[in-house]
């Protein structure tokens, strides 16, 4: 992301006006170009990227002012235009200012005025350039749907989007915390039939007992205290779209029962109601826990989770898809130059070793957030300032293990795995070799649960 040279395009049929522009507009950061015509603007325009385009809107020929205008707008190009006019066509001017210019001078041209106007129109044409590069970063090759990625584990994900998205069977998207299940969920409703209808978002987590009944079912008027009106919930909402149910561990054991009913029947019958009200439902749920760990202990119904995951997306953690690291810090580093204005060329060697070292327990989200840290305080555009979070926790992985009991050894090894893998006993015991029962022996013996 090196800053190039600017690249502006003066059209004028008038030499002296057009050399009294350029040596008004040149810089060192800019690269000028001059066209007495608009025919001769045209030829340089489909080879060069122009930044900006001042032309006269009267020019002889077959091609004027509007014309180019309407050339610098194709291709969905980033070029700002500024329109010179005399002043019996100022209206046409500001017609052409509707139509997407940038601006417009009349003549005789005030100096000062044009280098403001023309400041203004090329940070106007670098925002668009961005936007422009990270709407293309989104749908590359380098990524799907927002999730950026070209590893095999991700491809693997990019193929069951593609798969089920167009069949409305219910999906359980699983994955550590911070690995994207919520774009998962949005990928596979915008490539649904569904996805001009409502798509409704339900974070189990974070809605109180007490009133997830109600969020999510709906519930009549007087149907509790406080019910001063009959409210749909989020199932009747989503209906004829999809809801997604995120962190669908979390609902309580005593609401299973009435989840399980709307899953299989597509029917939902409101807190204090009588009948039940039929729905067109695509359900997506997604967990950081392990239910079939949840089953075994009794807080989750084994036959509502066959119902979740008729289909199930395992994302991969960042720590097992290491070779999308430099891609992911291009697209984040992309994104933080259209919000933060300013360029970003990427990491030093030294930063980037370390990020490529790191094992990201918080996954995508921990590697996001440590280089919007990093873009905040550095000054320079090469970014070295790795936080301090991570260097300690790369630091704390290097200690001196001679002497250290065999036992201490076993526990750091079997708590580091679980922090690792988010908690999940199941993905520990696995990669620790050892069987789940085993895993739970030594976590009573260490005093954890």
């Amino acid at each position: 992301m090196k800053k190039k040279k600017d690249h502006i395009l003066v059209v004028d049929d008038e030499t002296a006006q057009l050399e009294a522009l350029e040596e008004v507009l040149e810089a060192d950061d800019r690269v000028i170009h001059t066209a007495l015509t608009g025919e001769q603007a045209k030829k340089l325009m489909e080879r060069i990227d122009i930044d900006l385009l001042i032309a006269d809107l009267m020019l002889p020929g077959d091609l004027d002012g509007l014309d180019l205008l309407e050339l610098a707008q194709k291709d969905d190009s980033s070029t700002a235009v500024i329109l010179i006019t005399g002043h019996g066509s100022v209206d046409t001017a500001i017609e052409a200012m509707k139509k997407g210019a940038h601006d417009y001078l009349t003549k005789p041209v005030d100096i000062r005025r044009l280098r403001a106007v023309a400041e203004k129109a090329i940070e106007v044409a670098h925002m668009a350039h961005r936007q422009r590069e990270l709407e293309e970063a989104i749908r590359g090759e380098t990524g799907f749907m927002g999730i950026v990625g070209e590893s095999p584990a991700i491809r693997k994900v990019f193929d069951r989007i593609r798969a089920v998205a167009p069949i409305d069977s219910t999906v359980l998207v699983t994955g550590e915390s911070g690995t994207g299940k919520e774009l998962v969920a949005d990928a596979i409703h915008k490539l649904s039939k569904r996805a001009q209808n409502p798509l409704v978002k339900v974070n189990c987590s974070a809605i109180p007992e007490s009133l997830m009944e109600s969020e999510l079912f709906g519930h009549e008027k007087g149907a509790f205290t406080g019910a001063v009106d009959s409210r749909p919930g989020k199932f009747e909402q989503s209906s004829g779209g999809t809801i997604v149910l995120d962190e669908i561990g979390d609902v309580p054991l005593r609401l299973q029962p009435k989840l399980l009913r709307v899953l299989e029947n597509s029917t939902v019958e409101r807190l204090g109601g009588r009948g039940s009200k039929q729905l067109d439902l695509r359900v997506i749920s997604s967990t950081n826990r392990d239910l079939d760990e949840a089953v075994m202990k009794g807080e989750f119904r084994q036959d509502l989770l066959y119902r979740l995951r008729v289909v199930t997306i395992d994302l991969p953690p960042l720590r097992e898809r290491k070779e999308d690291i430099p891609l992911l810090i291009d697209f984040f580093l992309s994104r933080l130059a259209v919000r933060f204005d300013r360029e970003f060329e990427g990491l030093s060697e030294s930063a980037m070793k370390i990020f490529m070292d790191y094992d990201w327990p918080g996954n995508v989200r921990e590697l996001k957030h440590a280089l919007e840290q990093m873009a905040i305080f550095s000054p320079e555009p090469v970014l070295s300032n790795v936080p301090e979070t991570i260097l300690a926790e790369r630091k704390s992985h290097t200690g001196d293990l001679v002497g250290v009991p065999i036992r201490d050894l076993e526990r750091r090894a079997i708590m580091e795995t679980l922090r690792k893998v988010g908690g999940d006993k199941k993905r520990a015991a696995e990669l620790l070799g050892i069987g789940l029962r085993t895993l739970y022996r030594k976590l009573e013996e260490y005093g954890e649960k």
